[in-house]
């Protein structure tokens, strides 16, 4: 009996792992940036006020593990791990996926960075 618990169980938690890599396949395009504590605006050294912008950025998420962005043209590869996203080089903490939105923020564990930045995504309508 507890052979068979342990099996079901490590089959669910494959089959939740593989419906969250699906969700993730498609085109996202960013609608807001924030820091973390929520700031959507700053000012720069100059003293003019600016807000945080997405750049129009747009991710393509491939089902063979890779990538593409908007900015740049910049291609990479992708894994998901828990909750981890790593873009190439770049890792996010998944806040939030489901089939319409993707909210990732910074992944900073060691606090290095200076700013951490969330960012919201909808699933470009195909």
């Amino acid at each position: 009996m507890r052979t068979l618990t342990i099996t079901f169980l490590l089959i669910s938690l494959t089959q939740l792992k593989a419906q969250r890599s699906e969700l993730l396949i498609g085109t996202w395009n960013c609608y807001h940036k924030e820091l973390e504590d929520g700031t959507t605006s700053g000012t720069d050294f100059m003293g003019q006020e600016f807000t945080y912008s997405c750049n129009d950025l747009t991710l393509e998420l491939k089902d063979d593990g890779t990538g593409s962005e908007s900015q740049g043209g910049l291609k990479f590869e992708y894994v998901l791990k828990d909750s981890l996203l790593q873009l190439g080089n770049r890792v996010y903490v998944i806040e939030l996926l489901n089939k319409q939105e993707l909210v990732i923020r910074d992944y900073d564990p060691e606090e290095m960075k200076l700013s951490v930045y969330r960012q919201k995504f909808r699933r470009e309508q195909e």
